[in-house]
């Protein structure tokens, strides 16, 4: 059986890093460890951390991408986990996780994400992105949302984890790196649930722009991208 570590950036994420915790603390698996990277925050973040995690790693980061590698050397675990703050795992999330990578040919994976609000329009917009990505990994250009994604860690640190310089998309280079050594799959059966603060706080029109231009130009890492610190 695998071992997992699950990584957690955060900064400033006192209001929702608890939710994270406690799904992760209630998992039916248990052979796993919780990492937060914490980002320097300046409120309570890493003493709520405290309750829950095995290990927290407090340092500046120049992005998520950073961050998440950051966590991703302290990780003990087979499998490395990526999820963030604002989001929620179902119970027994984990456990397939766990029965998933015993395929030696699966080098990785993701899932779906759905919206904690109940809007309607949200909700078919995630689901349309939801099956882009998952589309997206037939064409082999990408396939993962970053809360909710998973990979070898000797695969990781082969391709050289998360690409720092893309602040948007990020996990969609990190896909068609980690394909080259092994099958990736994205999960249409099981989701995350993600707050919605960015949406409420930049309106639909700009979240939706934001997340197809920041995977066109993950292509083209290069091109200087920039995306707010929330994690």
């Amino acid at each position: 059986m695998v071992k997992l570590s699950v990584i957690v950036p955060a900064y400033n994420e006192v209001n929702y890093i608890r939710g994270i915790l406690t799904s992760l603390r209630k998992q039916t698996f248990t052979d796993f460890e919780i990492i937060v990277k914490d980002g320097e925050s300046s409120d309570e973040t890493v003493r709520v951390a405290k309750r829950y995690a095995d290990k927290i790693v407090s340092s500046k980061d120049i992005s998520v991408s950073d961050a998440r590698n950051q966590g991703a050397k302290h990780a003990d675990g087979d499998v490395l986990v990526f999820a963030d703050a604002d989001t929620v795992l179902s119970p027994n999330m984990l456990q397939r996780i766990a029965d998933l990578m015993e395929n030696e040919k699966l080098v990785g994976g993701s899932c779906r994400k759905i919206p904690a609000n109940r809007n309607v329009l949200d909700r078919l917009v995630y689901e349309f992105v939801n099956l882009s990505t998952f589309i997206g990994v037939y064409l082999h250009v990408g396939g993962a949302h970053g809360n909710c994604m998973f990979i070898r860690k000797d695969v990781f640190e082969k391709i050289g984890g998360f690409n720092q310089k893309i602040q948007i998309a990020e996990e969609q280079e990190l896909v068609r790196k980690a394909m080259r050594f092994g099958k990736f799959v994205f999960l249409l059966d099981y989701c995350v649930i993600e707050h919605p603060r960015r949406l409420q706080k930049w309106g639909r029109i700009k979240l939706y722009t934001t997340w197809l231009i920041g995977t066109l130009r993950s292509f083209r890492v290069s091109e200087r991208q920039a995306y707010e610190k929330v994690r």
